[in-house]
């Protein structure tokens, strides 16, 4: 028999005995449905949600019986309205925030894919969410979701603000500027801007703008000097904006840029902007020739080590790639990814003369990369492997310490 007044070992309850702070750490990992249904565990449980610091919403476990899975993919943009019973949704997050008590949150996570016909009850929810001065806020919408103001004290303790398909009003870079004293971290996707787009932020270090949009194109403007991290993918620049300026940033760690579908060439003075980054990634097209207008002379990337031009159009004698080349004494890894290449590279299969190309491969200019070790090509399957060697011939002529790489598929021909 077990001594009077403790519980027997066999139904010792050693999780129930833990302290509240380290319970509200496990329901960390937990949405505010699953967190809310610990409540029926024990006596212990009942009200500790009730203070918990973190709280994730996610309509995706309010799909009506026999619809898909709540756990599909955050970025899917399919998402079906109706699949959602609207009616548990409202009156759970309403109750939720209603009987919540902590003062302040560490996280304010909410994904909504639509308002249901009720924008009014989800704006709302955002707000009171906002309000508790979360340190980090995550909102995934699809549709245009606002926002709320940032001013006060909702913003002073806010670390890393990630938004997907939200509205945001003119106010809201002058937001950032003046009320986000400890912002780090800011992702934009898929969002839509009102007015001028002027991000300014002394504090950021991480940066994250994909496919977001404007009805009133102007240009979009970054100075941001302390970020280590920039992730720039524009969709349609010419239709969305006039221009993009980035002021330099003498941090910079890893940046990626990609410009997408544009068919107007427009000044984007990125390059000098980025020759203070370690590992480069530059996608698209257009992505290259768009860099290089309005920066004048081609700037000197004393630092970077890893360059990935993924699709982008080197068909120009690889002028662009030379520049990229001879101006980045330090670079040791180069991966060209399904590029654009000169005509010499496609000519086999129409019967071309293989010596008189490879001598027009050789007059290609020369590039001086002292330090390169690595190169890989990456190549699509209408590209002749046989040109690809005689180009690679011709070019890195004076590359003799790289190692070069051909990839297709699942072969790879090495060039030592």
């Amino acid at each position: 028999m077990a001594p009077s007044g403790k519980r027997p070992v066999g139904n010792a309850d050693r999780l129930s005995d833990l302290p509240d702070g380290l319970i509200h750490s496990i329901m960390a990992f937990l949405t505010a449905r699953e967190a809310v249904q610990t409540c029926v565990l024990s006596r212990r449980w009942e009200d500790l949600w009730c203070s918990m610091p973190c709280l994730d919403i996610d309509e995706r476990q309010f799909h009506v019986i026999g619809s898909r899975a709540y756990y599909e993919v955050w970025d899917d943009m399919s998402e079906d309205e109706d699949d959602i019973d609207s009616a548990s949704l409202e009156e759970f997050v309403n109750n939720l925030l209603m009987f919540h008590s902590a003062p302040r949150l560490d996280r304010f996570r909410f994904h909504v894919a639509s308002s249901h016909g009720n924008t009014k009850f989800v704006n709302s929810w955002i707000r009171r969410g906002v309000k508790r001065c979360p340190k980090v806020v995550e909102i995934h919408s699809t549709d245009g979701c606002k926002l709320p103001h940032l001013g006060g004290s909702s913003s002073s303790r806010l670390n890393r603000l990630h938004l997907t398909g939200i509205t945001l009003d003119k106010t809201f870079t002058q937001q950032l500027r003046s009320t986000c004293p400890v912002l780090d971290d800011l992702e934009l996707r898929r969002c839509r801007l009102d007015g001028h787009t002027e991000i300014v932020s002394f504090t950021l270090n991480k940066l994250t703008i994909v496919d977001c949009t404007t009805n009133n194109p102007s240009a979009l403007t970054i100075k941001a000097p302390s970020l280590t991290y920039l992730q720039l993918v524009i969709t349609a620049l010419d239709r969305n904006w006039q221009a993009v300026v980035v002021n330099q940033m003498t941090r910079l760690n890893k940046a990626t840029i990609c410009l997408k579908d544009s068919t107007a060439m427009l000044p984007c003075k990125l390059l000098s902007s980025l020759m203070f980054a370690e590992d480069l990634q530059l996608t698209g097209l257009r992505t290259l020739a768009n860099l290089h207008i309005g920066s004048g002379t081609f700037p000197v990337f004393c630092s970077v080590r890893i360059l990935l031009l993924d699709k982008c159009d080197l068909s120009d004698s690889c002028d662009i790639l030379g520049n990229f080349l001879n101006n980045a004494p330090y670079l040791e890894k180069l991966t060209l990814q399904q590029c654009k290449l000169p005509e010499c590279s496609k000519k086999s299969k129409a019967g071309g003369n293989v010596e008189r190309t490879s001598l027009q491969c050789q007059e290609t200019p020369s590039f001086q990369c002292l330090r390169l070790k690595r190169t890989e090509i990456k190549y699509d399957e209408d590209d002749d492997v046989q040109k690809l060697f005689d180009l690679l011939l011709g070019i890195w002529r004076n590359l003799q310490k790289s190692t070069i790489v051909i990839k297709k598929a699942s072969r790879s021909y090495s060039m030592m």
